[in-house]
């Protein structure tokens, strides 16, 4: 079972999240940036942290949390996104590629924060150790029928490669539209499959934040860490990278201070 997020507690660490990003489906809200070219990237291992609070709950179309175009074609996305029922997933869309969708007790809700994380590393010999997801700190092992696709060994993504990438919408495709949701913490590694407990704890029974600075992360060339800090340039990316993100009809009234350590 997951951990708790209803009752938050602070971090051990005393680590205070003061700022979000609010992506509004009204608004078509999304942030979008593009890497110099692919191989400047590590394709097959990286680690995706986010913290994420829905303001509403998807309808009829796919929402996007990450997601990145494929060269070659114009229908198809990695992707990391919200489904209909309110579970969520890594796959590419149209099925080619890996696909994991959680079902079970791995919900994104619109009364709580919950931290998720997918960490690839499709080198890996064993096919439950290339992808995995984790949600509030806890390895997600219930999957819908039939999507238990960990991906092929040494599958090539178009995350973090030199390709456009979105965050809140789908980038090309049939489903376009934008997410409804506040983001937090918006973290990615290029090169390392990690564990959660690089981005969070266990405190009084729930699963809260840590400091990303003091936990030694090595960000790789394509790397970013996006804190929402900065109101007019809430693409700023912190990581010391200098991968800054372009936003799109999100302005300053976008930062929000609803956050996981700080929910209202």
């Amino acid at each position: 079972m997951p951990l708790s997020t209803e009752l938050w507690h602070q971090p051990a660490s005393g680590f205070d999240v003061e700022y979000a990003a609010r992506f509004d489906q009204s608004s078509s809200s999304w942030m979008n940036k593009t890497f110099g070219s692919d191989g400047t990237g590590d394709a097959k291992i990286w680690t995706i942290s986010v913290w994420i609070k829905m303001q509403s709950a998807p309808s009829s179309d796919y929402r996007s949390i990450y997601s990145a175009a494929v060269n070659g074609s114009t229908n198809h996305v990695d992707q990391v996104r919200v489904l209909p029922a309110l579970t969520w997933g890594y796959q590419r869309q149209g099925g080619i590629g890996g696909a994991l969708i959680a079902e079970g007790n791995y919900v994104l809700t619109t009364n709580s924060w919950n931290h998720i994380v997918v960490a690839v590393d499709t080198t890996q010999g064993t096919d439950t150790n290339r992808t995995k997801l984790f949600f509030n700190g806890t390895q997600v092992d219930d999957f819908l029928s039939g999507n238990a696709n960990y991906g092929a060994q040494d599958y090539v993504a178009g995350i973090g490669q030199g390709r456009v990438q979105g965050i809140g919408k789908l980038v090309q495709g049939t489903f376009n539209t934008t997410i409804d949701a506040y983001m937090a913490e918006f973290i990615f590694v290029d090169g390392v499959q990690h564990a959660p407990t690089k981005f969070g704890e266990s405190s009084g029974g729930s699963w809260v934040p840590i400091d990303p600075s003091e936990q030694s992360i090595t960000f790789g060339t394509n790397g970013f860490y996006l804190n929402f800090a900065n109101a007019s340039a809430l693409g700023n990316d912190v990581s010391g990278q200098n991968n800054d993100w372009n936003v799109n009809a999100m302005g300053t009234d976008h930062r929000v201070t609803d956050t996981p350590t700080n929910p209202s």
